[in-house]
């Protein structure tokens, strides 16, 4: 009998497990190294677009991910004081749907096989004549594997050793994220649009909303001495309906800078390559960050189906990968330029904008992500 190929994936995150779940060859074992104390997610809303959705059909998650998500068919967006600026009702074979993010790791998590460490914390990649790869993690073990694959998010340790490239950059504004259950129905998605502030609100299921808000900050900065909620009251309080309600009844909200990378080819290096936010972290702005990750995971497990664990392999993915990627994150790079200016002419041409606008056009801009499936793509 053949020795399995050992695959080392660190981070357990939703890049991670969609690899895994999605590698289906059972000459195979993968293990899962997680740097954090258990695999769980606290996290707030995910959008699993279209695009990601036909991969988790494809994986036969699809039915599990929709009763544990709220789905919407119109997005409006709105001025601070509640006008509406458009209305757009994208069409898909499959719905638009967001789901707290610990649901959909959940699922993936019982969904797949691999052998899975806690409190893993990797220290050094060294590659041997061989072509295996030795890991060193902080715990002082040392393990060999046949590859590594970096899912390790956006302060990647696997992409300094690949690609080195520094540290994020930050993008001049903050982003507040909260889950809130509710005593009332919105039934869509809605983007709101202020002075250099903006807030977005989703359905999750039976009447939970996730919501976030950001505002043009320096880097890293403490909502002290007023407090996360006062603070926001300060910036959101006059808004229109539900925002305030949302804000002041959530109980736990996160809040980070925003930060991503510019677009950077050279995913792999010998048997170690990049996945998700590890190869190419995104602003939030298209929505696109965790379907991009989806969608890379099924090329690459697909890829290393077909090829092996071989450049070939790699090289596909990234092939397949990248100029997607790299239009995503500098699409969503622009799009927070826009919804962060404070020029007060700026934000009239803005409105003016979006208002004018058909909304042919606007669902043709929503298609060219939604239409995309990678489960259709000869690898």
């Amino acid at each position: 009998m053949r020795e399995r190929k050992k695959i080392a994936i660190i981070g357990g995150g939703i890049a991670g497990l969609t690899f895994a779940r999605s590698l289906t060859n059972e000459d195979y074992e993968i293990h899962i190294f997680e740097k954090k104390e258990s695999f769980r997610e606290i996290g707030a809303a995910i959008s699993v677009f279209p695009n990601a959705l036909c991969v988790m059909d494809d994986l036969d998650l699809l039915e599990e991910i929709l009763q544990n998500s709220g789905q919407f068919k119109t997005v409006y967006l709105k001025t601070s004081k509640g006008k509406v600026l458009s209305k757009s009702e994208p069409k898909s074979d499959y719905p638009v749907i967001c789901i707290h993010r610990a649901d959909l790791h959940s699922i993936l998590l019982k969904n797949i096989e691999a052998n899975l460490y806690n409190d893993f914390s990797l220290k050094d990649i060294a590659h041997l004549d061989n072509g295996q790869i030795t890991i060193q993690f902080e715990n002082g073990e040392n393990r060999v594997f046949d590859a590594v694959i970096g899912a390790d998010g956006i302060h990647s340790e696997v992409r300094k050793h690949i690609i080195n490239d520094g540290e994020p950059i930050f993008r001049g504004y903050s982003i507040w994220r909260g889950v809130v259950k509710t005593n009332f129905e919105i039934g869509y998605g809605s983007e709101t649009y202020g002075i250099g502030k903006r807030v977005g609100i989703v359905p999750i299921k039976d009447g939970v909303y996730g919501w976030w808000a950001t505002c043009n900050e320096t880097y890293m900065q403490d909502d002290s001495p007023e407090g996360t909620k006062d603070k926001l009251k300060r910036l959101f309080g006059d808004w229109h309906h539900p925002i305030p309600d949302l804000m002041n009844n959530t109980e736990v909200i996160l809040k980070n800078s925003l930060i991503d990378r510019k677009p950077h080819k050279g995913w792999s290096r010998g048997n170690a390559i990049l996945l998700g936010d590890a190869a190419h972290p995104t602003t939030p702005n298209l929505g696109q960050g965790g379907c991009m990750a989806i969608e890379g995971a099924y090329i690459l497990a697909k890829s290393i189906q077909k090829y092996g664990l071989t450049k070939k392999a790699f090289d596909r993915y990234e092939n397949l990968q990248y100029p997607r990627s790299e239009n995503i994150v500098n699409t969503s790079l622009k799009l927070g330029k826009m919804g962060q200016i404070t020029n007060p002419l700026l934000i009239r041409l803005r409105n003016f904008a979006f208002k004018a606008m058909p909304s042919s056009v606007a669902m043709k801009m929503i298609d060219k992500y939604f239409s995309y499936r990678v489960t259709n793509i000869e690898i």
